[in-house]
C-alpha cells in the first residue's frame, strides 16, 4: 500500500466524517500527532485500530488497506439495503390491509347479527392470505426450505377456511367433496415438489412426470368433485367430444396428458444416452 495514497485516502475520509484529526485521536485514544503522522504518511495505524478506524470513517476493512472506495461493494450494499425496505413496505402492507379489513368485518358483524358469524370465514380468508405474503418472508431465516413450510401452512390454512365456510353454511359437502379434492389437489402438488426437488433425473423428465401427475389431478378432481358432468371413461372417449359440460377440462386434460409423454419420453432418452455415454 503506497503511503501517499493511503494518507490522501485517511485525510479524505476523516474530513467526510466530519471529525478534526483531534477528535479523530481522542475516539482511538491516540495522540493528535499520530493522526497527523498517518495523513502525512510517515506512519501506519497499528493494526490493533484498523476495526475503529473503519467504523468511525464508514470505510470497510478492504478500502482501508487498499486506500480506495469499492464501489461494487458499496453499491451492493445499497441495493440489499434498498431490498430489505421493500420487503418490510411490502410485508406492513398486507398486514396493514388486513387489519383494516378484519376490524370492520368484527364491528359490522357484532352489531348486525349481534354474534360473530361470517366474521370467522373473513378471519380464516385473511390467515390464508398472510400464508401466502406474509409468512414466506418470517420464514426465511427460520425454516429451511421456507418454501416447503410455507406450503404446508397455506395447505393448513385452507383446509381451516374449508372447514370454517362448512361451519357456517351448513350441508354435507366438506367431508364428501371438499376436503377430498383439495387433498388431492395438495398431494398432487407436493408430489411435484418432491419430483422436481429430490429425482435425480434431467429437467425434461421432471417436466414430463409432473405435467403427468397434473393430468391426473385434474381427472380425479373434476370426476370426483363434478360427479354429474361425467365419469372418468369419458375424458378418455377421443371419439366423442359431445359433452360441452367437461370439454374445456377434456382439452386440458389431454393438452397436459400429450405434453407430459413426450417429456417423459425425451427425458428417459436422455438418461438413457447419459448412461450409455458414461459407461
Amino acid at each position: 500500500m503506497n503511503k501517499k495514497e493511503f494518507s490522501q485516502f485517511i485525510a479524505q475520509k476523516r474530513q467526510a466524517a466530519g471529525y478534526t484529526q483531534k477528535q479523530l485521536a481522542e475516539q482511538l485514544y491516540v495522540d493528535h500527532s499520530t493522526v497527523s503522522k498517518w495523513e502525512r504518511g510517515i506512519s501506519y495505524p497499528d493494526i490493533t485500530l484498523i476495526s475503529k478506524i473503519c467504523s468511525l470513517l464508514s470505510i470497510s476493512e478492504h478500502e482501508f488497506l487498499t486506500a480506495c472506495d469499492d464501489t461494487q461493494a458499496r453499491r451492493e450494499k445499497k441495493e440489499a439495503r434498498r431490498w430489505r425496505g421493500l420487503k418490510m413496505g411490502f410485508q406492513l402492507f398486507f398486514a396493514a390491509g388486513y387489519l383494516c379489513a378484519l376490524i370492520p368485518c368484527f364491528i359490522c358483524n357484532l352489531a348486525v347479527d349481534h354474534t360473530l358469524s361470517w366474521f370467522w370465514i373473513v378471519l380464516a380468508a385473511l390467515l390464508l392470505g398472510a400464508c401466502v405474503t406474509n409468512l414466506p418472508f418470517l420464514l426465511a431465516k427460520r425454516c429451511k426450505p421456507p418454501f416447503l413450510f410455507t406450503s404446508l401452512a397455506v395447505a393448513a390454512a385452507t383446509f381451516l377456511l374449508l372447514a370454517v365456510c362448512a361451519w357456517q353454511t351448513g350441508g354435507n359437502w366438506l367431508l364428501t367433496i371438499a376436503y377430498p379434492v383439495a387433498g388431492l389437489c395438495f398431494g398432487g402438488y407436493f408430489a411435484i415438489l418432491a419430483l422436481c426437488r429430490y429425482l435425480p433425473a434431467n429437467w425434461w423428465l421432471k417436466i414430463g412426470l409432473s405435467l403427468l401427475v397434473l393430468a391426473a389431478v385434474l381427472l380425479a378432481g373434476m370426476v370426483w368433485g363434478n360427479p354429474g358432468t361425467g365419469s372418468w371413461q369419458d375424458y378418455f372417449n377421443l371419439a366423442d367430444w359431445s359433452n360441452t359440460g367437461i370439454l374445456a377440462n377434456k382439452i386440458t386434460f389431454w393438452a397436459l396428458l400429450a405434453a407430459g409423454a413426450v417429456g417423459t419420453v425425451i427425458g428417459l432418452i436422455r438418461l438413457l444416452y447419459q448412461k450409455i455415454t458414461a459407461r
